[in-house]
């Protein structure tokens, strides 16, 4: 075989391969999750969990996996239509109930679904839960008073 030859076979080889590979999706690591922070908020509760906090360190944010929130006994869990629920400790400022939205980086979706255990408390402790409609790249954003977090996950199915 000469060389021109070799080099159209071995041409055609790689355009064949090429063709029969799947395309490539982005990676989960393609989500610009926030960082966590070292310690617990002043005053509130310790542990050795991950916290999420803003740079004024007045809203603090944990996952935790303890089944403290409460739902009714004709509530799914995850929601209905919702593919994880992530159970949610936050330390905030007492004199202010907590509004908490997300929306998705990473495609379209409907909202995220917050829950909370109680009414609203107007101390510095809120539990709650997030339902989140798809996995996916996620904005969470917490406001109370004058106070704000807002921090990224990578959500996955729970299924």
């Amino acid at each position: 075989m000469n060389l021109p030859r070799l080099l159209l076979t071995l041409v055609a080889a790689v355009t064949l391969l090429q063709q029969s590979m799947p395309a490539q999706t982005p990676a989960a690591s393609a989500c610009p999750t926030s960082p966590r922070v070292i310690g617990y908020p002043a005053g509130g509760p310790r542990g050795n969990n991950d916290w999420y906090a803003n740079a004024d360190r007045t809203i603090w944010a944990t996952f935790w996996g303890w089944d403290f929130v409460g739902h009714g006994p004709n509530e799914a869990y995850p929601k209905a239509g919702y593919v994880a629920t992530r159970k949610v400790l936050w330390y905030k400022p007492s004199d202010y109930p907590l509004l908490v939205t997300g929306n998705k980086l990473d495609g379209t979706a409907p909202p995220l679904f917050y829950d909370i255990a109680n009414q609203s408390r107007l101390g510095p402790i809120q539990v709650s839960r997030l339902d989140f409609p798809t996995a996916g790249c996620w904005e969470v954003d917490a406001k109370a008073g004058t106070s704000e977090l807002r921090f990224i996950i990578q959500v996955k199915s729970s299924n």
